[in-house]
C-alpha cells in the first residue's frame, strides 16, 4: 500500500513515458502540435493586439502584457528559478533581451513600414534559422527541408507582400527584428534541454516585462490606466499569448529541430490573416487562398524532409518542466 502511495504522484508521468517514450513518433508529434498551436495562439492575438493598441502605446502593452504573464507564471516560477545556477540565470536572461529586442525593432520599424511588408520582411526568420546554423554551425538542413523553408517563405510572400518594397530606415530595423526572432528560436534551443521550461518562461517575461515598462515610461510616458476594454485584451494575451504560448514553445523545442520549429511558428501570419479574414478586417481573395496553398505545402515538405535528418534532432530533453 505505501508502494503505491509513493508512486502514486508519478502514476501519470509514468504512463505518459511508456505512452510516448522519448525519441518517439508520438513525442515528435505532440512536441510539433504544441509549436503550431503557440503560432495560432500568437496569430489569432494579432486582432486582439489591435485593438488594444488603440487605446495604449506599444511599449505599455507589450510591458503589460509580459508583466500579467511573469506574475502568473511565478507561483511555478520562482521556486526552479531558485534551482538554476549562474549560466542557467545568465542564459534565461539573454534570451529574455532577445525578445525584448525583437519587439522593439519591429514596433520601431513598424512607424515607417506597412504592416504587409513588416509581416513579411519579420516571417523570414523561417530562412534565417536555417541559414544562422549553416554558417556558424555547420548544421545547413536537408534539400528537402530547405525547399520547405524556401515554399513557406514563399506563401508568406504572396500573403503579405503588398507595395513596394524599399530599404529604408524602417525596413532595415524590421530585419533587424527578424534577426533577433530567429536567434531568440535558436536560443530556445539550446536552453529548453537545459533549463526548467517553467524558469525558462519565467525568466524571459519578466526580463521582457521590466525593459518594456523602463523604455515605455522613458519614451512614451503612458497613461497608467488604459481603459478597461483594453485592460482586458493585455490580461487574455498575457496568459495565451505570454504563458501558454511561450511555455508551449519551450516545451516543444526539446523535441522539434530549430528550423522545423520556425516554419510551424511561422503559422502564426497564416493564422492572424485567416482570423483577420473572419472579422472582416481583410477579404478572401484567390491571392489568399493560393498563399495558404503554399505555406501549408511548404510546411508539409519540411515536415517530412525533418524525419529524414536526425543530424538536427533536438536534444535530449531534461526529466520535469
Amino acid at each position: 500500500m505505501s508502494s503505491n502511495a509513493a508512486n502514486g504522484p508519478a502514476g501519470p508521468r509514468s504512463w505518459l513515458y511508456r505512452w510516448a517514450p522519448a525519441g518517439s513518433s508520438r513525442v515528435r508529434l505532440m512536441a510539433e502540435t504544441a509549436l503550431a498551436t503557440a503560432g495560432i495562439i500568437w496569430g489569432a492575438n494579432f486582432v486582439l493586439v489591435k485593438m488594444a493598441l488603440e487605446d495604449m502605446p506599444p511599449l505599455y502593452y507589450l510591458g503589460l502584457r509580459f508583466l500579467v504573464a511573469a506574475v502568473c507564471t511565478a507561483p511555478l516560477g520562482i521556486p526552479r528559478l531558485g534551482r538554476l545556477n549562474r549560466r542557467g540565470w545568465l542564459v534565461g536572461c539573454g534570451i529574455g533581451v532577445l525578445l525584448f529586442a525583437g519587439f522593439v525593432f519591429q514596433t520601431i520599424g513598424l512607424r515607417t513600414v506597412s504592416p504587409g511588408i513588416s509581416g513579411f520582411l519579420t516571417s523570414l526568420y523561417v530562412i534565417m534559422v536555417p541559414i544562422i546554423l549553416g554558417l556558424f554551425l555547420g548544421r545547413w538542413p536537408s534539400p528537402m527541408v530547405g525547399l520547405g523553408v524556401v515554399v513557406v517563405a514563399g506563401g508568406l510572400a504572396v500573403l503579405s507582400f503588398y507595395g513596394t518594397l524599399t530599404f529604408g530606415l524602417g525596413e532595415v530595423l524590421t530585419l533587424a527584428a527578424t534577426v533577433f526572432w530567429a536567434l531568440h528560436i535558436l536560443g530556445i534551443d539550446y536552453a529548453s534541454t537545459r533549463i526548467s521550461a517553467i524558469a525558462l518562461v519565467q525568466l524571459q517575461m519578466a526580463v521582457c516585462a521590466v525593459l518594456c515598462l523602463v523604455c515605455a515610461f522613458i519614451f512614451e510616458r503612458p497613461a497608467l490606466f488604459p481603459g478597461w476594454e483594453a485592460t482586458g485584451i493585455v490580461l487574455w494575451t498575457g496568459i495565451m499569448g505570454g504563458l501558454v504560448a511561450y511555455l508551449l514553445m519551450a516545451l516543444g523545442q526539446r523535441h522539434t529541430p530549430p528550423v522545423m520549429a520556425g516554419v510551424l511558428m511561422n503559422l502564426e501570419a497564416v493564422f492572424a490573416l485567416i482570423i483577420s479574414i473572419i472579422v472582416g478586417y481583410d477579404p478572401l481573395t484567390l491571392r489568399t487562398v493560393i498563399g495558404f496553398l503554399l505555406v501549408f505545402a511548404g510546411t508539409t515538405i519540411a515536415h517530412l524532409g525533418s524525419k529524414k535528418t536526425p543530424e538536427l534532432a533536438a536534444e535530449s530533453a531534461p526529466p520535469g518542466p
